[in-house]
């Protein structure tokens, strides 16, 4: 479902073929990534090539996993977001939540 490349404490998460973060998929990749936000002073970059839409338990997944990164002074980013995706994301007003490299 994901791909995690290791860098020391730093991870780079891509989607394999994913086009939609949902309710089809998004526990599993809660559950795949919250381990590694959960480490003390990690760095968690989260590449959406690809990704065309989330839905509400996307977003859901994306604000557990920015809620224990936060508790364990861990680094959320996402980057590589479709201007569709973005637009989403500003509608929904995480912007402001996530940090967004572009």
């Amino acid at each position: 479902m994901v791909t995690v490349d290791q860098i020391e404490n730093s991870y780079f998460v891509s989607f394999n073929s994913m086009t939609k973060l949902n309710i089809l998929n998004s526990k599993d990749v809660e559950s795949q990534l919250l381990p590694l936000v959960s480490q003390s002073d990690s760095k968690l970059t989260l590449d959406f090539t690809g990704i065309k839409f989330i839905d509400s338990s996307g977003f859901e997944t994306l604000l557990s996993l920015y809620k224990v990164a936060k508790t364990n002074e861990s680094n959320l980013n996402l980057t590589n977001l479709s201007d569709e995706l973005l637009e989403l994301v500003k509608l929904v007003k995480l912007d402001t939540v996530f940090q967004l490299i572009q």
